[in-house]
């Protein structure tokens, strides 16, 4: 069921924080996946790079 009385400007003045820190947060983990996919590529260039778990071994 939807409310009966909706101001969408209302709305959308008392949510722009939460909206704010979602774009955020999207942002921040399109920035992370990008780093990661890059420093894979960059593994894949370099057949001798140790693999990550070897250095939590050490």
């Amino acid at each position: 069921m939807s409310a009966s009385n909706t101001n969408i400007e209302k709305q959308k003045k008392r949510h722009r924080g939460a909206l704010a820190g979602i774009a955020f947060a999207l942002f921040w983990a399109a920035v992370l996946f990008a780093g990661f996919m890059i420093w894979i590529a960059y593994q894949g260039d370099n057949p001798t790079a140790e693999s990550p778990a070897a250095y939590v071994v050490e």
